[in-house]
């Protein structure tokens, strides 16, 4: 948050680890920029637009990006949206027209559904690394009410009808929560597990999935585990993804107690809660070295 503070730039109101600003890249009344210092990303509800910090410095400054990082350099600016210490993370201010974070599915109503289409959704989907035509493939765009109110998000369809929920502010579900069946051909004798969708979009990006005929089971919640066990013994070889953290080990032991010999294969994302931040880091890696690349040809004076 130093970059924007020093540009002048102060937050309408803070929600945990998401600043939420009037736009400084377009006029309003009601704050819909947001910061994520988890996703170290930003976006602005109002126009659609969103990215890192290099993309909002390019755009606030009219500048190419070799004339923002010398402005950074010179400014001593951090390459990232950080936390200041003096801000207290945990504080809470609602802002009139603000929607809250209720995951309650009883209180969400699906108006309607329609395939992937939406500039803001997209720009979303992209910010967690997720390939825009894979998503547009398996997921939908829905329209549903919550709390009187009607907003837009990335809809994952469970086997039971229900659609898990995902946009830049909010996660949710729609009743009724279940598991999602994906079956890639009628005798495959292997299956992924994995705990959301997220993940599973994320396996794809990374290409890592079999190569062999392999469907998939998206849990949508490690608490669905037990819903899982019938499907899964029926598959001569299990791969498991699971996070890496309390909950997804009580489920790792939950299948191993009910008789599935999983194979743990997260041993990829170790140092990570789950496959998505993996892949954010893996992206964020790539990105320094493109630019670290990029600074040392111009340091040789080529591409002058």
């Amino acid at each position: 948050m130093e970059y924007l503070a020093n540009n002048g730039i102060k937050p309408a109101y803070i929600k945990g680890t998401q600043y939420w600003y009037l736009s400084p890249i377009r006029e309003e009344n009601t704050p819909s920029f947001k910061v994520d210092t988890r996703l170290n990303a930003w976006y602005d509800h109002g126009s659609g637009e969103g990215g890192n910090l290099i993309d909002l410095g390019i755009r606030l400054h009219h500048c190419s990006v070799e004339e923002l990082l010398a402005r950074l350099s010179a400014g001593n600016y951090a390459f990232s949206f950080h936390q200041p210490s003096a801000v207290t993370a945990g504080r809470e201010k609602m802002y009139p027209g603000s929607p809250s974070r209720d995951t309650d599915e009883q209180r969400i109503t699906v108006l309607e559904v329609a395939p992937l289409h939406s500039p803001g959704l997209i720009a979303y989907i992209t910010s967690r690394g997720i390939d825009p035509t894979s998503a547009r493939w398996y997921c939908r765009e829905v329209k549903y009410n919550l709390k009187d109110k009607t907003y837009m998000a990335i809809g994952f369809e469970n086997r039971s009808g229900g659609y898990e929920l995902r946009n830049a502010w909010f996660k949710g579900s729609s009743s009724p929560k279940d598991i999602t069946v994906i079956s890639s051909h009628d005798n495959a004798q292997a299956v992924c597990l994995v705990e959301g969708f997220m993940d599973f979009l994320s396996l794809q990006r990374l290409r890592q999935i079999p190569d062999t005929p392999t469907d998939i089971i998206v849990l949508n919640s490690v608490a669905l585990v037990g819903r899982s066990i019938e499907l899964l013994s029926g598959y001569q070889h299990v791969y498991q993804y699971l996070n890496h953290d309390s909950a997804g080990h009580a489920a790792a032991e939950k299948l191993k107690q009910a008789g599935i010999h999983a194979i743990d294969s997260g041993g990829f994302y170790n140092g990570h809660n789950d496959i998505n931040d993996y892949l954010l880091a893996c992206l964020k890696e790539e990105q320094q070295q493109r630019q670290s690349q990029q600074e040392q040809r111009h340091s040789r004076g080529i591409g002058r």
